[in-house]
Formats: C-alpha cells, sequence, structure tokens
C-alpha cells in the first residue's frame, strides 16, 4: 500500500489551514496596528540615529554637539504642549473616523479648531531646525544640504522602483 499519497494531502491540508488561520489573525491585528503606540512612536529612533548621523557625517565639535544637544532639549520641552494637543486631536478624529456617518462639516470645524496649533507647532520646528543649521560652519551647512539631497534621490527612486 502507498502511504506516501495520502500523507501528501494530509501536509498539504495542514498547510492550507495553517495560512488560513494566520491570514485571518493577520487580517484582525490590521487596524489595530495603525491605532498602537509603537506605530506612532517608530519616528523616534530615526531622530536619535540623526544626531548621530550629524556628528559622525559633519564631523561635528564637542561645542557644537552641546549646543545642538541644548536646542533640541529646549524645543522638547516646548513640544510638549503640542503633544497633548495632538493626542487630544486625534482622538476626536478617531471618533469622527468610527461614527456610524462621516460628517464632513464637524471634521472642517474641528481641523480649523487645532489650526492655530498646527501653525504654531510648525513655527517652532522650523525655528529649531534653524537654530541648529546656523550653529553649522558653512562647509558643514553645505556637506549636510548635500548629504539630505542625496536622501531625497533614493527616496525618490526608491518610490520609482515601487
Amino acid at each position: 500500500m502507498n502511504i506516501i499519497k495520502p500523507m501528501k494531502v494530509i501536509a498539504s491540508v495542514t498547510t492550507l489551514c495553517t495560512l488560513m488561520a494566520f491570514s485571518g489573525i493577520a487580517n484582525a491585528n490590521e487596524s489595530a496596528m495603525f491605532d498602537s503606540p509603537r506605530y506612532h512612536q517608530k519616528g523616534g529612533a530615526h531622530r536619535g540615529n540623526m544626531m548621530k548621523r550629524m556628528i559622525k557625517v559633519l564631523s561635528l565639535s564637542e561645542q557644537q554637539q552641546a549646543q545642538i544637544k541644548a536646542i533640541k532639549s529646549q524645543a522638547k520641552e516646548q513640544d510638549k504642549n503640542f503633544h497633548a494637543s495632538m493626542r487630544q486631536f486625534r482622538q476626536e478624529v478617531k471618533a469622527l473616523v468610527h461614527a456610524e456617518t462621516f460628517d464632513e462639516h464637524a471634521f472642517t470645524a474641528l481641523q480649523g479648531s487645532y489650526q492655530a496649533s498646527f501653525a504654531q507647532a510648525g513655527l517652532a520646528k522650523a525655528k529649531t531646525k534653524h537654530a541648529i543649521f546656523n550653529i553649522l560652519t558653512t562647509e558643514q551647512q553645505q556637506k549636510w544640504l548635500a548629504k539630505m539631497e542625496k536622501g531625497k534621490e533614493k527616496i525618490k527612486e526608491k518610490r520609482n522602483r515601487n
């Protein structure tokens, strides 16, 4: 009696059932993934690497590093209020999105009420970048701008490939 053929069928059916079970779990967790705190924190690791990259690429002096760290810590203090405001905004948007019917007027009004906060945060971010950029020497500024341009080109290439 040939036992290999029934074993292949059993293995195929088991594999198929396992794949179906895991795909159902993946789909169930997909919406939860975008609401998780880890999803929103991914940028944090990037910011830490940015400072290391600046130090390495630009050969920052100890004094420049200390000045940049001071600017960043000051900006972090200013951002605390904005983060609380953004958290509230996202909760209110989530309530609108999860409602039975979407109310465009309510969303527009909500976004309008937070517009001043968004503008203030953008201004603070631009001031921080300006202060950091002006700590660099002219040569370091040119080097950093070239590095940023190269990064933008990489992103464009990656998007064009997909």
